[in-house]
């Protein structure tokens, strides 16, 4: 499933509204960055976890900050 965002700014730049695209781009990653990953973050360290489980699960922020570079990629490459 596509990031709603990311489809916005992808629809905005195929047309020709680059300065749009980008400024949607930019509020996708002011979210995902300023929200997403510190409240991730916050459960997570909340969660009492231990162990393997606690491995795995720390990794989940990484994997939003890799999410949404890959989708920032995508939408500048028109991609998405």
């Amino acid at each position: 499933m596509k990031n709603l965002m990311f489809a916005n700014a992808l629809k905005l730049i195929k047309q020709g509204d680059l300065t749009s695209g980008v400024i949607a781009l930019s509020i996708a990653s002011i979210v995902t960055i300023g929200v997403g990953i510190p409240i991730t973050q916050q459960v997570i360290d909340d969660g009492n976890l231990s162990g393997i489980t606690a491995t795995v699960v720390s990794f989940i922020p990484v994997m939003l900050a890799v999410a949404l570079l890959l989708g920032a990629v995508q939408v500048m490459r028109g991609e998405a």
